[in-house]
């Protein structure tokens, strides 16, 4: 049995770190977080790893830097979640979300090793209500008008929808909450929320709708398309993008009120004392920033990888303070188990380091860079200085490793749209012993779909220009060129201490 604190994990998807007040935000109203803020330990440098969701939550889910190896799938076989293990150490584990793509074909068993769990349905594309629509309601003209059909499974799963209570974060907060009142006496808890808010369609009710603008709602899309806003699918006048990110704005606002519910009940039940609580996200979300809106295959800019990460420890010398080690997303795997008072798994597969005697003590960062990407396609590194941004190379193979082949190829995707998967797509997998410390076979594929030309590198002085607004990649001077040289020999020496597959060093030409 542990001897551990309980541990309450709080994921807010797509949370934008500069829209936050403890993170220097001055016009967004969020008081539940920024209280919250002020109490617990504010990590100032804390990074994505693998993306997007999916990718990102398997690396929270069993410390493992997927992106090397794969791009969106289930658990895989000799994954060793956090719940398994609270389970089998008699801690009692629950997980709440709104987050369809958990129970998505090809993304499932995220939730089977948890004692139990709710599920909030309809959020995006959840395949819910099948119910016909009575009438395209004034809020989404021009959502329907731009997106088609697209947005229709959407509608449907909200148009009964009367108030507040009836928004899908409301109702993740609401269920932590009663949650809570069920269960507060457990000796020892870990409690898991992943919600899906403040993900788009930025579709929120009033108040918060007029909250932070003006401008007539009947005349914008709250759901855009991703790339660029200035020309393109995505293409937004300014006006739009303003509203926009009224919009994100708003919903933060809304999560936060919900929140406090869930606030209260730690105050109620005497919880803060014995209980960690973490709050962080996947990744950010581009709302007009590098003339880009969502997360599209852009340079991994900070926007989308610099993310906000709050952490209540009961006794955290860091408490109401800042703390400046290096930490990425991976590294909650070990550090949840470290709070729950179990020994995390030693394996050559699990690449977290806990980050929980920073928050005890003033122990240095386990990491002197962090290194993030999407599978086959984008690269970044960020040391304490600068920042380098890679793309792929032209030519390079975009092979995965995994148990599973279906949603990893888009299959779920090309179903929903009338497509039918047959033997030929998966003739040319491969199976073999190819993922370091994994004893048993895995599928050696390779990915579907165009692979788009690369860009330059981006190489940014962190201190000089937070922002990232001047690529000194650009224009190599020797300085700026030894720098470089110096990023690349860290990502060089991850990669070699990984033993990520070989074509990976051609791919980021290495």
């Amino acid at each position: 049995m542990s001897d551990g604190l309980s541990v309450i994990l709080i994921q807010l998807d797509s949370l934008n770190r500069h829209f936050l007040p403890s993170y220097g935000n001055d016009w967004v109203h969020a008081p539940n977080l920024t209280a919250f803020a002020q109490k617990a330990a504010v990590f100032d440098q804390h990074y994505v790893g693998s993306l997007p969701c999916m990718p990102a939550r398997r690396e929270i889910w069993t410390g493992t830097e997927e992106f090397w190896w794969r791009f969106w799938g289930p658990l895989e076989p000799w994954d060793q979640t956090i719940a398994a293990q609270a389970v089998c150490s008699g801690i009692t584990s629950h997980f709440i979300t709104d987050h369809y793509h958990l129970f998505e074909w090809g993304s499932h068993s995220y939730v089977y090793d948890f004692d139990g769990y709710d599920f909030i349905r309809g959020h995006e594309y959840d395949n819910w209500r099948t119910d016909p629509l009575s009438a395209i309601p004034d809020w989404a003209r021009v959502m329907t008008e731009r997106r088609g059909e697209d947005v229709l499974q959407y509608l449907r799963n909200v148009q009964e929808f009367q108030g507040e209570a009836d928004f899908f974060a409301p109702k993740v907060m609401q269920t932590t909450a009663d949650w809570l009142d069920r269960n507060h006496r457990h000796r020892q808890f870990f409690l898991h929320i992943d919600c899906f808010d403040v993900h788009e369609p930025f579709h929120v009710p009033e108040p918060y709708r007029s909250l932070y603008t003006d401008a007539d709602y009947r005349q914008f899309n709250p759901w855009p398309a991703y790339g660029r806003t200035t020309d393109g699918p995505a293409q937004m006048s300014a006006a739009e993008v303003e509203w926009v990110r009224a919009q994100f704005a708003g919903k933060l606002t809304m999560v936060d009120t919900w929140l406090g519910r869930v606030f209260e009940r730690l105050e109620r039940y005497g919880l803060w004392e014995r209980t960690a609580v973490i709050i962080t996200t996947d990744h950010g979300h581009y709302l007009g920033e590098h003339d880009r809106i969502g997360k599209p295959m852009s340079p991994m800019w900070h926007t989308l990888c610099h993310i906000p990460l709050l952490v209540w420890h009961p006794g955290g010398v860091h408490n109401g303070g800042r703390i400046a080690p290096i930490t990425q997303t991976v590294d909650l795997y070990a550090t949840v188990l470290d709070l729950l008072g179990i020994a995390p798994p030693q394996a050559e597969h699990i690449h977290s380091r806990s980050f929980a005697s920073c928050l005890t003590s003033d122990a240095p960062s386990a990491r002197e860079y962090a290194v993030y990407g999407y599978n086959n396609r984008l690269l970044g590194i960020t040391a304490r200085d600068w920042t380098l941004l890679r793309d792929h190379s032209n030519a390079a193979s975009d092979t995965m490793y995994t148990n599973q082949v279906d949603h990893l190829n888009g299959w779920s995707l090309a179903v929903r749209k009338g497509r039918r998967h047959t033997m030929n797509d998966y003739a040319d997998l491969e199976a073999g012993r190819f993922i370091p410390g994994v004893t048993m076979p895995v599928w050696k594929m390779k990915r579907k779909g165009e692979t788009p030309p690369p860009r330059e590198d981006h190489l940014y002085n962190n201190a000089a220009d937070p922002q990232q607004s001047r690529n000194l990649g650009h224009n190599l001077t020797a300085e700026h060129l030894n720098e470089l040289r110096q990023l690349e020999d860290m990502v060089r020496h991850h990669m070699t201490e990984l033993r990520v597959p070989d074509e990976q060093f051609a791919r980021l030409r290495l």
